[in-house]
């Protein structure tokens, strides 16, 4: 990635930042350029430039999937906490899958699928 110094900091060409005209109000955007020789120097695209210039204090949004709406007595396919690969039915009043071997908290799992019949 390429960097750029500018007073002492080095920042990188690509990366996002937080931008402000004013230090009150901030966008996020990606750094484009630096241009030390005028009044706003971070430019985001071509014309557009910022006063202020802080690295991003949160995290990014992620994409996830929903969450599956569990059915009484149907069969589900998951992975359990030790990350095995389990088989069993939910059970709406214990709120477990239960297996032969035991059962499950469908909190502690993932990957969790409905069984259909002939697939």
């Amino acid at each position: 990635m390429k960097t750029i110094e500018h007073e002492g900091k080095i920042y990188q060409v690509g990366a996002v930042y937080e931008f402000s005209d004013d230090g009150e109000e901030w966008c996020i955007d990606r750094l484009e350029n630096i241009n030390q020789y005028v009044t706003y120097p971070y430019e985001t695209c071509p014309g557009d430039g910022y006063n202020f210039i802080r690295a991003c204090e949160f995290s990014l949004g992620t994409i996830e999937e929903a969450p599956i709406e569990l059915i009484d007595g149907e069969c589900y396919q998951y992975t359990d906490r030790l990350v095995n690969e389990r088989k069993g039915f939910f059970s709406a009043r214990r709120g477990v899958f239960f297996r032969t071997e035991g059962c499950d908290a469908p909190s502690e799992c993932t990957n969790i699928k409905l069984l259909v019949a002939g697939e």
